[in-house]
């Protein structure tokens, strides 16, 4: 059973919510008052709220997978700016969410020096990531499209898809806008636990690996 989330309750592992009829004034100060919950996600889309709280298998998945991008990126020479769970939210939209992570990697240098984004103004993160361990009851990818995030990678029953953004939504593809050339489907050899393998020992392989790669 889904637990009741109040402010006076700290929301446990696994809890998950739906409220329909939510205002744009109501999802921002439900954001004020949960802001003291971190771990807390929350999806809004049309006057629907979702509050959920991860699960150890997602928070682990998600950072493995931010660890990934991130040394992908020092290996390839490249600069980005990682935000992780951060709100981004669309008033026009009426749209917002949490990403599991997120990064500004082709927009990197706009947002460098900057402490608050805001997407009025600022281009959207190029790369944010999903990790479906459990069902949502909003389609998260359409509420990516409403914000315009141009790529959005998702890990679901152990298989990494790419999507990048067309005119009609998002269609799976085998190469990273972000990336290029580089194969990133192949991260998702290193993000399953290994019970002979630490995760910085994981880390250090999968950078060799990327070494290798550029080498040849």
């Amino acid at each position: 059973m889904a637990q009741t989330l109040t402010p006076a309750t700290p929301p446990t592992a696994g809890s998950h919510l739906v409220l329909t009829d939510i205002s744009w004034e109501m999802y921002e100060k439900l954001l004020e008052v949960f802001a003291e919950h971190p771990s807390l996600r929350m999806t809004y889309y049309k006057g629907t709220l979702e509050l959920m709280t991860p699960l150890p298998e997602h928070e682990r998945y998600s950072w493995t997978l931010g660890r990934l991008v991130a040394a992908l990126s020092e290996e390839l020479g490249m600069e980005i700016v990682g935000l992780k769970s951060t709100t981004w939210r669309s008033q026009s939209k009426t749209a917002g969410i949490e990403a599991d992570e997120c990064f500004y990697i082709q927009n990197e240098a706009l947002v460098r020096g900057k402490l608050k984004i805001d997407l009025t103004v600022d281009p959207p993160p190029d790369l944010a990531i999903e990790i479906d361990a459990t069902h949502s009851s909003i389609d998260k990818m359409a509420v990516y499209a409403e914000l315009k995030v141009p790529e959005v990678w998702r890990w679901q029953k152990g298989k990494l898809t790419v999507n990048i953004l067309s005119d009609t939504g998002y269609v799976e593809c085998g190469t990273s806008l972000a990336f290029g050339s580089f194969p990133v489907k192949e991260l998702a050899r290193f993000m399953q636990p290994d019970a002979q393998k630490g995760e910085n020992a994981r880390l250090r392989e999968f950078r060799e690996g990327v070494r290798q790669q550029l080498r040849s």
